[in-house]
């Protein structure tokens, strides 16, 4: 199944419960969603998603977590842009090899 709450007013953290939804295979979408603070290592056991994860223009401040390393399924879109993240980008990331154009 999806995930989408784009585009909402939500001003909050994203609860870390959402690593929970492991059984979610295609999109996780919280972008335009006014979220802040961290972006939980909990998210890195969505291992099932395969298309699209995206956090984009939020308001989301820290590091990327390794964790995110684990969606290894991912093959389209995998979006942070327009946020305020720090940090060097994870070497996991680099296990995102079915990512494509």
């Amino acid at each position: 199944f999806d995930f989408y709450l784009s585009g909402n007013s939500l001003s909050s953290t994203i609860p870390t419960q959402l690593g929970q939804l492991d059984q979610m295979s295609s999109s996780f979408d919280l972008s335009w969603a006014d979220l802040s603070s961290t972006i939980p290592t909990e998210l890195g056991q969505l291992v099932r998603i395969t298309s699209n994860f995206d956090l984009q223009s939020n308001s989301l401040s820290s590091a990327i977590p390794t964790q995110l390393g684990h969606l290894d399924l991912m093959s389209f879109s995998f979006s942070f842009g327009s946020n305020s993240l720090s940090s060097a980008i994870p070497t996991q990331l680099g296990q995102l090899v079915q990512m494509s154009s």
